[in-house]
């Protein structure tokens, strides 16, 4: 099971690392929202959208570096994610048709990925490897994977962004919302 848990997530972000662009041609984005500060009042979807089209990755890390933790989400959130760096529409959308947003239980979730529910995981709240504040950390032991952890923070519309590392190193940018 657990070998099956790290091909799971070794093909998942080889689609999202490699770019994709092989695999799947997508067209430009058309007026995508521009980036939202940590004040902006934009609706959630519009956020998602930005975010996956029009952050910059130092946009995203100055959003992740600003906002809270908040509180953690609980029930079934919708996902996307892009490898980090600048937007990415070949990654983004190979990675929409692996993974779908994360289902919060109380102390633990799932990886709505591949069709099913994979990659149970602890949450809790710890010090960020990015900046030392508090995280909603997501920590994949359990799955069998002590090197994968990831990092969520609130932004005031009710979005989480954040990081998945693979070690110490930040291997893709997320977002889950309801």
């Amino acid at each position: 099971m657990r070998s099956n848990h790290r091909t799971l997530l070794a093909s998942a972000l080889a689609a999202v690392t490699l770019g994709a662009g092989a695999l799947v041609g997508v067209a430009p984005a058309q007026a995508a929202p521009r980036c939202p500060t940590a004040d902006t009042t934009m609706s959630r979807s519009d956020t998602a959208a930005a975010l996956r089209d029009s952050c910059t990755q130092a946009q995203f890390d100055r959003l992740f570096r600003t906002a809270d933790a908040g509180p953690v989400p609980l029930g079934v959130m919708r996902g996307q994610t892009r490898p980090v760096g600048p937007p990415n529409d070949a990654a983004s959308a190979a990675a929409s048709a692996v993974w779908a947003g994360k289902v919060f239980h109380r102390g633990w979730l799932t990886n709505r990925a591949f069709g099913g529910q994979i990659l149970p995981a602890d949450v809790y709240y710890a010090p960020s490897a990015v900046d030392g504040r508090r995280v909603i950390r997501i920590d994949y032991r359990r799955s069998g994977l002590p090197f994968a952890h990831d990092e969520l923070r609130r932004l005031p519309n009710g979005v989480y962004l954040g990081y998945g590392f693979l070690g110490g190193d930040k291997a893709v940018d997320f977002w889950v919302w309801r």
